[in-house]
């Protein structure tokens, strides 16, 4: 991403990266989308689908390959982050699971040692192991103080007890950071991080697949913890021996930390599907032009330009909190508004490009259902639009705020 002189920036891809991204979304539109409905239907991946991931031209940075690694660009990591989750979901978003290591090592890279960032933060990059995140609970899911999943300590271990809802990966991870409560009188501050592997014994997946509004395919699950122990080093911040980290960042906190970065990268999904419903929507109104009236065409006209607009100033706000991110500015403040305001405007595109192609808007001759139903859950996941307002407003104005 290019800046001025007075190093503000232009929000100018580099053509390097511009010619990646147009790649990507011609493969994907001809290889992702055709399989979309099944993928919703069937609320599982295609069973060729590492045949249809090896035809991709360019490398898709899988993690269960070592020889295709991402290339690098110039305009830096989370602004190119962004234009692939765009890219790749503007066919359909139902591979994207399968691009990704998962989330979880998000956190240990936020809350872990030295040590701990080698054994599991640096094998999910390297593509070594697939990570899980297991924060919600039944009772509970922006209100993270409401963990109710209990870790004792045990000696040189920790005991864990309790179950978690719509794991990301849970069914597929090697491993999962589990938050739970070490202390219930400290609320949120008695929140501890633990990384469990999926073979530990007290651990299972009794759902591997939520049944769910959208997103269908996702891995996301049901785990149970019943006498789960781990290693003492296992805690995030913690070694073999206790606390290794002063700084002590409770499980809370690392888990809101870790979320943050990512949350460009799901209004960047959702800017992708919207931007496809909208083209295709454009195109089928350009081919029935002739059997409308001209006030209607001008409406449709005028609307299908209006979220053109309105996409584009989300794709702005997206590359703003990417480049802040790229430049070493910690805060949760300019991710916190991508969050907020793509995924609620991309809703309103999608439902309006429904209602402008009338009955077959809403029915599954057409993608635009599955596409609505699969924005909808983007703007509750990793926290939802409410609780990214509450953050705004404590970054503008103060804690109070919210």
């Amino acid at each position: 991403m290019s800046t001025t002189a007075d190093s503000t920036a232009t929000f100018e891809l580099s053509p390097e990266l511009e010619k990646y991204g147009r790649q990507l979304r011609e493969w994907s539109v001809a290889e992702l989308r055709p399989r979309a409905r099944t993928a919703d239907t069937e609320k599982k991946n295609p069973d060729d689908w590492d045949a249809i991931l090896n035809t991709c031209p360019v490398p898709l940075g899988r993690p269960d390959r070592d020889d295709d690694e991402r290339p690098k660009f110039e305009d830096g990591y989370w602004v190119s982050q962004l234009v692939f989750y765009e890219n790749v979901c503007y066919g359909d978003l139902w591979a994207l699971p399968l691009l990704s290591p998962g989330i979880g090592h998000l956190v240990v890279a936020e809350m872990g040692t030295a040590a701990q960032m080698e054994t599991w933060y640096a094998s999910a990059m390297r593509g070594e192991s697939v990570s899980g995140f297991a924060l919600t609970e039944p009772h509970f899911g922006s209100d993270t103080s409401q963990v109710a999943t209990t870790a004792v300590r045990d000696g040189d271990e920790w005991v864990l007890n309790g179950s978690k809802i719509y794991c990301t990966n849970g069914a597929r991870a090697d491993w999962v950071t589990a938050f739970a409560t070490t202390d219930k009188t400290l609320g949120g501050k008695g929140i501890a991080c633990f990384v469990v592997p999926t073979d530990t014994p007290g651990f299972s997946v009794p759902k591997p697949n939520e049944s769910k509004l959208g997103i269908r395919n996702w891995m996301t699950s049901e785990l149970l913890f019943d006498d789960c122990r781990v290693p003492l080093g296992n805690r995030l911040g913690w070694d073999a021996t206790g606390p290794a980290d002063t700084s002590q960042m409770s499980g809370q906190h690392g888990a809101l930390a870790a979320l943050s970065n990512n949350r460009p990268n799901m209004s960047a999904m959702v800017i992708g599907i919207a931007q496809a419903a909208l083209d295709l929507t454009s195109d089928l109104l350009a081919e029935r032009r002739s059997d409308m009236s001209t006030r209607r065409w001008d409406a449709a006209s005028n609307d299908i330009a209006r979220m053109n607009a309105a996409l584009d100033r989300s794709r702005r706000i997206n590359f703003k909190a990417g480049f802040v991110i790229d430049h070493g500015a910690k805060n949760r403040y300019s991710p916190a508004i991508a969050k907020a305001f793509a995924p609620q405007t991309c809703d309103r595109i999608i439902r309006r490009c429904m209602q402008l192609l009338g009955a077959e808007g809403a029915s599954k001759d057409l993608l635009l259902e599955k596409w609505y139903r699969d924005c909808k859950i983007a703007d509750i996941f990793e926290g939802s639009s409410q609780v990214q307002r509450i953050i705004v407003a404590r970054e503008v104005v103060g804690r109070i705020a919210g």
